[in-house]
């Protein structure tokens, strides 16, 4: 019996924390889109797909992860509202 909880113990301190599972990937993903970022909705927009993408426990379809990604390839640097919102429509277009 001692065993066993030495090593539920020992499981509990050397697992991950699902808290930080995924954390250096978002932290990489927000790095990489937001250094350019010049428009408030448009940051928003990049730090919820690198959200789904890489932090939140819920499993995304193939297809919201390829939207996320095309969001994430086009929407750094954009100046204008209006070309965020037509960037989300065709990426909606092309992949959800």
């Amino acid at each position: 019996m001692r065993h066993l909880f030495m090593l539920m113990i020992f499981a509990i301190l050397f697992t991950v924390n699902p808290i930080y599972a995924g954390q250096n990937e978002y932290d990489d993903c927000l790095l990489k889109h937001l250094i350019n970022a010049k428009v408030d909705v448009a940051t928003q927009i990049m730090i919820g797909a690198c959200k789904e993408n890489y932090k939140e426990f819920t499993i995304i379809s193939e297809k919201r992860k390829k939207y996320n990604e095309c969001l994430l390839e086009y929407l750094p640097g954009m100046e204008s509202s209006d070309a965020v919102i037509e960037i989300q429509n065709v990426c909606a277009r092309k992949h959800l």
